[in-house]
Formats: structure tokens, sequence, C-alpha cells
């Protein structure tokens, strides 16, 4: 029973994953995406996402994967989407667990609850993504309120944090 409930979740996730990048780019086909976000999870279910490095070689694998797999150009700008997208998914999920963990001490449930939500907002608001999409691209090419840099000192940060985490281990 405790396989079933895992493979939900993970339908789920690439469900996220796939929806969000599809309606973000509007570029390629839907069911490249779902091959592509299938076989990270496949491959993340073996190897664990235990330590924040596994986080950046997430972000690694979706680039190239829209690369080879979905067959789209990709950009530094990509990465950054990828970065949000994750941020994203994080803060909902942080939310959920957060607001409804003292009523439901079941995680299962948590995690279907935040999966739910996760999933109804990129099919709420998925014309919008786009849009979003094509704005944050310009400020990015024009380089608009310094997102470059902000994008940089988040990674940065990001591999100070997983080198501090590796080294407490």
């Amino acid at each position: 029973m405790n396989i079933l409930m895992n493979i939900i979740v993970l339908i789920f996730e690439v469900l996220y994953y796939s929806m969000f990048m599809y309606y973000a780019k509007k570029e390629g086909k839907f069911w490249r995406y779902i091959l592509l976000f299938s076989l990270i999870t496949i491959f993340f279910v073996f190897v664990g996402t235990s330590n924040l490095i596994s986080y950046i070689i997430l972000i690694l694998m979706i680039l190239y994967g829209l690369k080879y797999i979905v067959k789209i150009k990709i950009s530094l700008y990509d990465m950054f989407i990828i970065f949000l997208m994750l941020a994203f998914k994080m803060f909902l999920e942080g939310v959920v667990y957060m607001g409804i963990y003292c009523f439901y001490k079941n995680n299962f449930l948590l995690t279907m609850i935040a999966t739910l939500i996760k999933n109804g907002i990129v099919l709420l608001y998925k014309n919008k993504f786009n849009i979003i999409y094509n704005k944050l691209k310009i400020k990015w090419d024009n380089n608009n309120f310094y997102i470059r840099y902000t994008f940089i000192v988040f990674m940065f940060l990001f591999v100070i944090f997983s080198v501090i985490f590796l080294l407490i281990k």
C-alpha cells in the first residue's frame, strides 16, 4: 500500500513539473515533457534527494532534458525559470505542511493536499505562465531590476549552503 501511495504522489509531481514548464515555455510537445520528468523522477527514486546537491543535479538534468528530449532551445534564463518552479513548489508545500500539520499528522494526506493545490494553481493560471515567462524574459534580456545578478547571488548562496551542509554531515 505504501508503494502505491508513493507512486500516486510521484505521478502528481511529474504532472506538476510538466505542466509548469509546458505552460511557461509554450514550446515542444506535452508528452515529451511528461517523458522527461518521468525519467528524472525514476532516476531520483533510485538515487535519492536527501541533500541540497541533488537539487542542482535536478536543475541540470531538467536543462539537458529540455534540450535533448523535449528538443527546444535552452539558455541560462531557463535555469532561472526552473529555479523559480522549484521555489514555488517548496513555498506551497511549506505553507501546506505548516498550516495543516497541526490538524492532520498523516504525511501522505499532507503531500496529496500539497500536490493537488500545486497542480490546481498551475491549471488555474496556465494562460498566465507564458505571459509571466515572456515578461521576465524581456527583463532578463534588458537586465532590468538586476534580475540576472539576483539569480546569480541566489545560486551562489545555494552552493555555499550546500557545501556547508555537506561539511556538517
